[in-house]
């Protein structure tokens, strides 16, 4: 009995005949979902990288202005964002002129301009943020740029498209101007 197993054993080790069709139905969506996921993701890490882009050219170009910026400007440069992310949007854009109080240890919103989804931004809500601003002087400034946009993957990839996924900050100092001044005419 166990001769008759081994001997069946070997013959089906043996057997080289076969059919490619079983492996084929089991590797291919296999394969075709893998290679879907990494374009997605790869897509997804490209419009990451354009969107932190874009928000230092943002803070950059506000930051060498000399005159007061207004509300065209900011227009502009909801325009530059989609420029530079290229995508279908929607854009939303927060620029924050944000002092150090060193008496009060706190950091203070000078004023806050919105475009799309965000709310300004008070000093209250500072608090939260305090770890991801820059260390200042007394009454120093920096300007804080923040932009989110929508992102939908070529391919639906779990965890890929998730709120907040595109929400990117960059600020900067003023670079020929103690501080950036916003007018409403």
């Amino acid at each position: 009995m166990l001769n008759s197993i081994l001997t069946r054993f070997k013959a089906f080790a043996q057997d080289e005949q076969g059919n490619v069709a079983i492996e084929t139905v089991l590797f291919v969506p296999l394969m075709l979902t893998i290679l879907a996921a990494t374009f997605s993701f790869h897509d997804a890490f490209r419009y990451k990288s354009l969107n932190v882009k874009a928000a230092y050219t943002i803070s950059d170009a506000i930051s060498r202005e000399t005159d007061p910026i207004d509300n065209e400007y900011l227009d502009g440069m909801v325009e530059l964002l989609e420029y530079l992310t290229r995508s279908e949007g929607p854009y939303s854009l927060r620029v924050t002129l944000v002092r150090y109080n060193a008496k009060k240890s706190k950091y203070v919103s000078e004023w806050s301009k919105t475009r799309g989804d965000f709310d300004r931004l008070k000093t209250w809500q500072l608090r939260s943020m305090e770890e991801r601003l820059p260390t200042l002087l007394h009454n120093e400034r920096v300007i804080l740029v923040e932009t989110a946009t929508d992102y939908v993957p070529p391919f639906e990839v779990p965890g890929l498209n998730e709120e907040g996924l595109f929400y990117n900050y960059g600020f900067t100092r003023p670079r020929f101007a103690p501080k950036i001044v916003w007018t409403d005419s």
